[in-house]
């Protein structure tokens, strides 16, 4: 589930102001690994290769693992038993998780609507399901964000944060599902409670440095250039430990942070995570009714215990451990689910991880495709290397033509 941006408007440091369509004079392109950089598409091949990999792990998971344990008509059975309001609640639930998640970036890119803030969500969830690797999908976010008006900054800083913003608040999931086990008094009764405990621990611990350490470069000149010089040593030491010359700029790196980003994070950001929190409950409640409508009682897997294992894989695949995010959260969450519940739900259990994956991966790849055509709609699906370099000077351009 991952970013520099673009130079704001010319205003004294330390704080520089971002409005929705302020101007920037340093085009975001020449950082080289913002999103604008990011939009430009990999070639050919290398899509294709991407693409291929997603299948290769399809197959293996889908095709050599799962049907081991499983019998793909008894899942069949289970969708069949759906009924048509079943149906209708389990995708109006699906419909308003996308909204919660598309509101994160409005409270990151001010002037979005909630609209637009739900299909960049979908497009971005989407494109980076289908041509995984690397930060493509959030350059071609980039590129529609623009499209929509949005100014350079405003749109560079939202989207990059977004990434941060997400990843936190996958790292708070660990610690308040334990809490919640604990509360409900199924933590003791876990199988592996140690390692869950572990996993709490330590996406806590990461999630409070993190934090802390984003609000102290944001609100403190002073701890920006403390951590700005003691990182560098660190670097410095590194490169030098294992044979390299130092070349890393740290100390420039976090001051660009806090000058680019800090006004955003200081009015935004903590809307913006807490928005980030409510959308992972939304999903949490989305697998939840899934696993119920599926045929798998309270009795065998209780709301904590599913909340639990949500969060617990939430922060374990924070580490892209297959492309596209394709295979491995099913793996998880049906082991996990199983080990929990027993053999005799397997089927059922198997049957709502689907029906929940069905809302949070596969029906965005397609949206998210017909909606970048919509929102392109009489340009190239994709960006080109003239459109990335139009939009990643045109405020700069506008500022050119002021002063003259």
């Amino acid at each position: 589930m991952t970013q520099d941006s673009a130079s704001p408007a010319p205003t004294p440091p330390p704080a520089p102001a971002v409005p929705p369509a302020a101007p920037d004079t340093v085009p975001p392109a020449a950082h080289g690994t913002d999103p604008a950089s990011a939009a430009a598409p990999p070639s050919r091949r290398s899509a294709l290769l991407r693409a291929g990999l997603i299948g290769g792990v399809l197959v293996v998971v889908f095709g050599v693992i799962l049907p081991q344990y499983i019998d793909y008509a008894d899942v069949i059975a289970a969708f069949q038993g759906l009924t048509p309001g079943q149906i209708l609640v389990i995708t109006a639930m699906g419909a308003i998780a996308w909204i919660v998640g598309g509101l994160v970036f409005s409270a990151l890119i001010p002037g979005l609507a909630p609209v637009r803030g739900t299909m960049s969500w979908l497009i971005l969830a989407g494109i980076g399901a289908s041509v995984p690797f690397g930060p493509w999908n959030m350059g071609v976010l980039w590129v529609v964000v623009r499209g929509w008006g949005i100014g350079n900054a405003a749109a560079t800083s939202g989207v990059a944060l977004y990434g941060i913003v997400n990843e936190l608040s996958r790292l708070f999931l660990p610690l308040l599902s334990v809490a919640v086990l604990a509360a409900a008094g199924d933590l003791a009764q876990a199988k592996n409670a140690g390692a869950a405990w572990t996993i709490a621990i330590v996406s806590s611990i990461a999630f409070v440095v993190v934090t802390a350490v984003i609000i102290g470069v944001v609100r403190s000149e002073r701890i920006a250039d403390w951590l700005g010089r003691t990182g560098q040593r660190i670097t410095d030491w590194a490169f030098r430990r294992i044979g390299r010359e130092p070349s890393a700029n740290v100390a420039g790196s976090i001051h660009r942070f806090r000058d680019q980003l800090g006004l955003v994070i200081h009015r935004r950001g903590l809307a913006a995570l807490t928005l980030a929190i409510v959308a992972q409950l939304a999903w949490s409640a989305v697998l939840v009714v899934a696993l119920r409508f599926c045929g798998v009682p309270d009795s065998a897997l209780s709301l904590a215990q599913i909340f639990g294992v949500y969060g617990l894989v939430m922060v374990i695949t924070i580490i892209p451990l297959s492309p596209g995010g394709a295979g491995v959260p099913e793996l998880l969450f049906i082991s996990a689910f199983s080990a929990i519940a027993g053999p005799e739900y397997q089927v059922a259990i198997t049957a709502g991880v689907f029906l929940y994956r069905i809302y949070f991966w596969f029906l965005p790849v397609p949206l998210a495709w017909l909606l970048l055509k919509a929102a392109r709609r009489g340009r190239p699906m994709l960006p080109t290397t003239a459109e990335l370099s139009d939009y990643a000077r045109g405020d700069s351009a506008q500022v050119a033509t002021v002063a003259a």
